[in-house]
């Protein structure tokens, strides 16, 4: 039986699994259906550099504020770590940038589901999903795992599926370079183009 948490700390409503679950539904979330198409076009044969470096990024933000959140078992998150370690006002300034990172990825993910699901009313749709997950998250902690859980297992086997699609396909050709109407002469070299006499 496990004894009542001190008044002001957190307590446990959750399990390892279902916190583990839930880091995995945050970064596994819809931006794995949007972002690879341009990160592919920004860094092409270099993607898989970018998400090794992205990974050891993630990496060390995850630990430091696993660490943080070890030292301080209290609500209030960047904010409180921040105003602890830093200061005031760098705590104030760390709190608002969570916020408003936290909401535009919010944004981002509502309108990736949207785009996929009712491309035709997207910000509708978009709003929509924003508000059922909301009403889930105030239901508590524990509705919350659950929902992920069976949001993160969507996920997986879309990807899944996804993978096993491509690696049975054929290769893909690279697109051919347009023409700009030159035509090819019986020796096959472009024929020159030559001012009318």
């Amino acid at each position: 039986m496990t004894s009542p948490a001190p008044s002001g700390s957190l307590q446990r409503r959750i399990g390892l699994g279902d916190a583990v679950l839930i880091g995995v539904g945050s970064m596994l979330g819809a931006g794995v259906f949007a972002v690879f198409a341009p990160a592919a076009r920004a860094a092409g044969a270099g993607l898989i550099i970018a998400i090794v470096l992205a990974g050891i990024v993630a990496y060390a933000n995850a630990t430091s504020t696993a660490q943080l959140a070890a030292q301080h078992p209290t609500s209030g998150g960047a904010y409180f770590y921040g105003r602890a370690h830093l200061g005031p006002r760098w705590g104030f300034l760390a709190g608002w940038a969570f916020l408003f990172g936290k909401t535009a990825s919010c944004a981002a993910m509502a309108l990736t589901f949207a785009a996929y699901v009712a491309p035709g009313a997207l910000r509708p749709v978009a709003a929509l999903a924003v508000v059922v997950l909301v009403a889930v998250n105030l239901r508590g902690i524990t509705r919350t795992a659950q929902v992920t859980r069976v949001l993160v297992a969507i996920t997986a086997a879309v990807l899944l599926l996804v993978v096993v699609l491509a690696a049975g396909g054929p290769p893909p050709t690279a697109p051919r370079s347009p023409s700009c109407g030159a035509t090819s002469s019986p020796r096959g070299s472009s024929a020159s183009s030559r001012p009318p006499a």
